[in-house]
């Protein structure tokens, strides 16, 4: 009985050491296999950005060579959040939404002894929207028709014309242009004209630079086979001019470099698609509540009390962290969510809207990383057209054309859209950051990666107090109606005379 007992007792504890081990394993296993899958990916993404350097060392200057190769991928978020480690760092976000949510809703009972959800700032930013998006539709059919017509009748017509090829085209580059510019008035003028909230605003404006973007990508690159046709010889000239679903591909298409055929995905994943928007909206209701929570109390504040240097310094760096949301936000909100749900619905299958800015160690490096598809079109368009017309021999001169441009159009854009001219933006962006794109070294290591964040955020934290201090004495400071008025910051020449007993005085 003995030696049955301990047969008994030996045969469970091998059972209970062999589950071990096998756990052990399985373990083990899973480990390897999430350790090999974050390896892989980041071969992936290392092997995709050595094939683009190659393909743009081997392009051509003598013409426009397809730099930008498009292959089926995910963006590196896609990629990044199928580890579980990067998903709950999401997760954190999305926690601090509903503590922001649930703060702001307790602070109304406690202060007001009911719940106000303060939508009237959102119906203030949305104002007129409903015009915004009649106006939206007017610009989408004359870049739709009137532009591929117009290019249609050029390249159609241009060979009845053999003899005077060069008055053809000159009357034709006049009309482009001509186009062009009122391109941008109209739509600047309506919103001036409407009074549009900033959200509405900046949906106009938005869509005004991509479609003019996108129509110089689609002229500029189908020119050039137009003009190829003269070369050839009588029998091989043959009328040449994308068909209308191609152009119309590319107008929603989320790039803005023009080519014939992108790779396509077999299937839409319309689960995936409404995840995407789900997340735009809430990247809406996050902004939403840090400009309520954070913006609004500490910008009313300074409006009792007199402004010192002290309090300026504070506020500014009260406002780095929200201005940091703000970047955030729209990255993931725009540049991720977006971006992903329109290239889902189009099968579009090349997703690298944006690269591993996070780890950009420079601010050349988070320049060309931060926002691919505006990157590649002013590579293209811009950087590569001034470095022929300069001789091939300074890549610096491109390079600063291509700054100022950028911060032109984002200043242009937070112009109209806030209402008043006050060109901070164009000040950080386009000489702060292109002292930094010049004159800072570039390293590699997590000291320099700090240092571009520190820089970074900063810089966020001074557009955002300065746009809200200027937006508060915009409200506060009585307007002289001159010219010089609508363009001078009134938070620097205004002194506000507070409705109090002792009749205090401020400076904003």
């Amino acid at each position: 009985m003995e030696s049955t007992a301990t047969d008994t007792n030996d045969s469970q504890w091998i059972n209970q050491e062999t589950e071990k081990i096998h756990a052990e394993i399985l373990l083990e296993l899973n480990r390897f296999e999430s350790s090999l899958n974050e390896r892989f990916a980041e071969f992936k993404h290392t092997v995709t950005a050595q094939q683009e350097e190659t393909a743009l060392a081997n392009a051509s200057n003598h013409q426009i060579a397809e730099f930008r190769v498009f292959i089926p991928r995910n963006s590196v978020l896609t990629d990044l959040f199928k580890i579980s480690h990067i998903r709950g760092v999401r997760n954190v976000f999305a926690a601090m939404l509903i503590i922001l949510v649930i703060q702001v809703t307790l602070n109304d009972i406690i202060q007001e002894g009911r719940v106000n959800l303060h939508f009237e700032i959102m119906f203030q930013c949305f104002a007129n929207l409903h015009v915004a998006l009649f106006i939206w539709l007017l610009m989408m059919l004359s870049t739709t028709i009137v532009v591929f017509l117009g290019f249609y009748l050029w390249a159609k017509h241009r060979n009845d014309y053999h003899k005077t090829f060069k008055l053809y085209d000159r009357i034709w580059l006049s009309i482009y242009i001509t186009y062009v510019i009122l391109f941008l008035v109209f739509p600047s003028r309506e919103i001036t004209k409407h009074k549009f909230g900033g959200a509405s605003a900046i949906v106009i404006l938005l869509e005004q630079l991509r479609q003019i973007m996108k129509v110089h990508a689609f002229v500029r690159e189908n020119v050039p086979k137009v003009l190829s046709v003269v070369e050839r010889k009588a029998a091989d000239k043959k009328f040449v001019c994308p068909d209308f679903s191609q152009y119309l591909y590319f107008l929603f298409a989320p790039t803005l470099i023009y080519r014939d055929q992108y790779p396509r995905n077999p299937t839409i994943r319309w689960n995936f698609v409404l995840q995407m928007f789900g997340q735009v909206i809430a990247s809406v209701f996050y902004v939403y509540y840090v400009v309520v929570r954070f913006c609004i109390p500490t910008f009313e504040s300074l409006n009792q009390e007199e402004i010192t240097l002290s309090i300026f310094v504070s506020v500014i760096f009260n406002s780095i962290m929200p201005g940091s949301l703000f970047l955030l936000l729209a990255f993931y909100g725009f540049l991720h969510c977006w971006l992903n749900a329109f290239a889902e619905m189009l099968r579009f299958a090349d997703r690298m809207f944006y690269k591993d800015w996070w780890n950009s160690t420079s601010f050349a490096a988070y320049y060309r990383t931060w926002n691919v598809v505006v990157h590649d079109w002013l590579h293209a368009y811009v950087y590569r057209e001034i470095y022929v017309l300069t001789g091939r021999k300074n890549r610096t001169v491109p390079a600063i054309c291509v700054i100022l441009l950028s911060a032109a159009f984002h200043e242009y854009v937070m112009g109209f859209t806030l209402g008043f001219f006050f060109p901070i933006m164009f000040f950080l962006f386009g000489v702060v950051g292109l002292v930094f794109l010049l004159f800072l070294p570039r390293h590699r290591g997590v000291a320099y990666n700090i240092l571009m964040w520190v820089l970074l955020l900063i810089g966020m934290g001074v557009q955002s107090s300065f746009y809200f201090m200027e937006s508060y004495a915009r409200k506060e400071c009585p307007r002289n109606d001159t010219f010089w008025d609508d363009i001078t910051p009134r938070s620097f020449s205004c002194r506000i005379t507070l409705p109090s007993s002792e009749h205090s005085k401020i400076d904003l």
